[in-house]
C-alpha cells in the first residue's frame, strides 16, 4: 500500500508565506478575498474558510489558480536557478 504523502512543516509555513506575501503586496484582505471569489467564480469561498487553508497550507492549486487570476498572475512552474537570480537582482 501505498503511503500518504504529508509535507514537512517547513514546506507547509513556505507555502502559508507564499500566500500571506502575496495577498499583502496586493493589498487584500482575507475577506476581501473571499468576497471576490465569491463574485468572480461562484465559490462558497469564506473569510473562516480561507483562514482554515491558510493555516493548513491545504490550498487546492485549482484555488491558487483562482487566486493568482484575480490579480492577473498566473502561476507557472519556473527553474529555481531563475528565481535565485531574480533574488539577487532585487537585493
Amino acid at each position: 500500500m501505498t503511503e500518504i504523502y504529508n509535507a514537512t512543516n517547513e514546506r507547509k509555513e513556505q507555502a502559508r508565506r507564499l500566500v500571506k506575501e502575496f495577498l499583502k503586496q496586493n493589498d487584500i484582505s482575507i475577506l476581501k478575498l473571499a468576497t471576490l471569489m465569491n463574485e468572480k467564480y461562484g465559490r462558497s469561498a469564506s473569510a473562516p474558510n480561507i483562514m482554515n487553508k491558510l493555516s493548513r497550507s491545504s490550498f487546492k492549486v485549482t484555488e491558487l489558480m483562482d487566486i493568482a487570476d484575480l490579480f492577473g498572475y498566473e502561476l507557472k512552474f519556473v527553474p529555481k536557478t531563475l528565481i535565485e537570480q531574480n533574488n539577487k537582482v532585487d537585493s
